[in-house]
């Protein structure tokens, strides 16, 4: 037979369950409340480390704009000086024709240049 502990119902349930719910209740919320205080901290945490990433990358990203301006700027020193080799190159070359003309190179007048200078026999 049952007794009158197994008999007596509260909502429609056994009496025992209804305590044992409002026994695990507390718990239960207790839980909650911790699992969702580790989900706030892990959020937080989880922003301030894209928001410091975001600014590493900032940060990289002016650092390499600066390199980039740098760069250009030595390039268009580059090309200046070029343009200026390439000016004396084509204003020296006249010379250059002239002695091709004449079947010397640039070897052969450094070395009537060095016999002038020990013979002592140079000419202005």
């Amino acid at each position: 037979m049952s007794s009158a502990l197994d008999s007596v119902t509260v909502s429609g349930r056994p009496l025992e369950m209804s305590v044992t719910k409002a026994e695990v209740a507390p718990e239960e919320d207790e839980r909650k409340k911790r699992r969702r205080e580790r989900n706030k901290i892990a959020a937080a945490k989880c922003r301030n480390k894209k928001k410091e990433k975001t600014e590493c990358l900032q940060k990289e990203s002016e650092k390499l704009e600066s390199v980039n301006a740098e760069l250009k700027a030595q390039i268009e020193e580059l090309k200046n000086e070029k343009q200026h080799l390439i000016y004396m190159l084509n204003l020296h070359r006249p010379t250059c024709i002239v002695r091709a003309q004449n079947g010397r190179t640039p070897e052969d007048e450094r070395n009537l240049f060095i016999q002038q200078i020990k013979e002592g026999t140079l000419q202005s």
